[in-house]
């Protein structure tokens, strides 16, 4: 199963294996859509990891979750559909019709309810709770939570 760790973190069967990552303009208003806006994504297609990928229960490689070339290229593809796909819906029904397909992906809670706020901030509430968590966006996007600084690739 392909999940996603909020905001930008892409995990498959647990597994983390890359994520995503946008960039905008320094002056952009919160207020209004920035003159541009780049989304790139990093996905580990192969391990290059010394052991076999079960002593790596955290990470994981599309190889090592039985993806061939093909397979490959063709979650690259439907990646692209699906992108194309929501921001058709968000300019054409709004931002919650784009909420409601990231939301089912992210990994399930039991008892958890989730939402995005009108700034993109999640907001998380166990049920029966009165605490709300609130998890900000803009600075989770600043520093990817998958990205390693160090090898500038996928955390091991």
């Amino acid at each position: 199963m392909i999940t996603i760790d909020w905001p930008d973190t892409i995990r498959i069967a647990g597994g983390l294996v890359g994520g995503g990552q946008f960039a905008w303009p320094a002056r952009a208003r919160e207020d209004e859509p920035p003159a541009w806006l780049v989304f790139g994504a990093m996905i580990r297609m192969v391990s290059l990891a010394e052991g076999e990928p079960g002593l790596r229960p955290l990470t994981t490689a599309l190889e090592d979750e039985g993806f061939d070339d093909t397979a490959a290229t063709r979650l690259v593809e439907s990646f692209a559909r699906h992108l194309m796909v929501a921001t058709d819906a968000w300019q054409e029904q709004g931002f919650k019709a784009v909420e409601r397909e990231y939301l089912q992906r992210l990994a399930p809670e039991k008892g958890l309810r989730r939402e995005i706020d009108e700034t993109g901030d999640l907001i998380a509430r166990r049920v029966g709770k009165a605490e709300v968590e609130k998890r900000k966006l803009v600075p989770a996007l600043k520093a990817p939570a998958w990205l390693d600084p160090e090898t500038r690739g996928p955390r091991l």
